[in-house]
């Protein structure tokens, strides 16, 4: 991580960095008009009655108020993508392509549509029951009805044609993205992500992976620290049930664990570089190469990497990266189930350049809650 640099190529450095950094903002300012103008244009296509749904003030407190857990387990607010016309569909597609990458686009998405997969799996699980009272559960059926790509809400909180700030979300099982845009800054924390099945397992789509390379990312860094910086990196060995810092619990983790990383080598530090990019650029190119600044301005240096459980692939395991202006978690709660999240210390939900805090919470109920608000299944008892 240090080097030494010369007068000439300190001079040189702090050229480009300049340049760089104007080129950056010139850019943020583009990236953040063209969310505004696809945020505006899936307003303007929404009716009255939608538009009350998925509209709130900026400062409400429906804007933290968010869950990675299937529709039926949750109260969202917001418009379910299930409820909107063709148009609408296209304006969400996007505002979705304008504040995200290409990557973070097709995870997200790819996301989405593991909940058909999971729909079609248990109707084909049902219909092949060979116990007639199970293939003919009404509630069954209704349950697995819960899983569709639709099942997610989109909100916009502020006005995007107003010109002032403002910010929109998704959000439904194991994807949910917050995008604040102000005074042309774009800032995309909290944006949470899973997968179950992690690997498809039958079907035409056998051996997809949406989050392909994430916990490999982990691995790589892992395998590639000395003994004594694995061994300082290792703060456990009972593999969580979540993430710590998942939604409604932002305030997990204030103190910093593990392996500091102020002493890389060439072979871990491009390791640590392509974890970055793997959660920091599902964010459109400008809002995640803005943030990387801020993370490279707190100080590379600063960044703290935790392990828990085995450095095995295809087995359970959790990390973290965490610094001043970054949290990344990965847990692999199953060998086929893992769950992500992404967070600013300083800046989820735009809160350090609006100057306003937000309480964050996490609408949840239990499984015997989400079947009572089913009519199938309340009949059935």
């Amino acid at each position: 991580m240090r080097q030494t640099i010369t007068k000439t190529s300190c001079a040189t450095l702090a050229l480009l960095l300049l340049v760089t950094t104007q080129f950056a903002a010139g850019n943020a300012l583009q990236n953040a008009a063209k969310m505004t103008e696809a945020a505006a244009a899936f307003v303007a296509a929404l009716e009255g009655e939608q538009r009350q749904k998925a509209m709130f003030p900026l400062d409400a407190d429906e804007r933290p108020t968010w869950s990675n857990l299937p529709l039926a387990m949750v109260r969202p607010n917001g418009l379910l993508i299930i409820n909107m016309n063709g148009r609408q569909r296209v304006a969400v597609h996007d505002l979705m392509r304008a504040s995200m990458s290409s990557q973070g686009y097709q995870k997200m998405f790819g996301i989405m549509r593991l909940d058909d997969i999971l729909y079609a799996e248990a109707i084909d699980d049902i219909h092949n029951d060979e116990d007639p009272s199970r293939r003919n559960d009404p509630c069954r059926l209704a349950w697995a009805r819960t899983r569709n790509s639709g099942n997610y809400t989109v909100a916009v909180f502020g006005d995007p044609a107003s010109g002032g700030d403002w910010g929109w979300r998704l959000a439904g099982h194991h994807a949910a993205a917050n995008f604040t845009v102000t005074d042309g800054r774009v800032g995309f924390t909290p944006m949470f992500l899973g997968s179950s099945p992690l690997e498809v397992q039958r079907g035409p789509y056998t051996g997809w992976r949406v989050l392909s390379h994430e916990g490999g990312r982990g691995i790589d860094l892992m395998r590639s620290l000395t003994a004594k910086q694995r061994s300082a990196a290792i703060i456990g060995e009972s593999i969580p049930r979540d993430v710590f810092a998942g939604p409604g619990r932002r305030n997990s983790l204030t103190q910093y664990a593990g392996l500091k990383l102020d002493q890389l080598q060439s072979s871990p530090l491009d390791n640590l570089n392509a974890l970055l990019a793997e959660f920091v650029h599902n964010a459109e190119y400008d809002a995640a190469r803005a943030q990387m600044q801020l993370i490279e301005q707190a100080g590379v240096d600063e960044l703290w990497f935790s392990w828990i459980g085995p450095v095995d692939i295809n087995g359970e395991f959790y990390f973290r990266l965490h610094g001043p202006r970054l949290l990344i978690e990965y847990n692999r709660q199953t060998p086929n189930h893992d769950h992500i999240v992404v967070r600013d210390p300083i800046n989820d939900y735009g809160e350090d350049w609006l100057q306003h805090h937000y309480q964050e919470h996490h609408p949840a109920l239990s499984f015997e809650e989400s079947r009572a608000r089913i009519p199938e299944c309340r009949a059935e008892g």
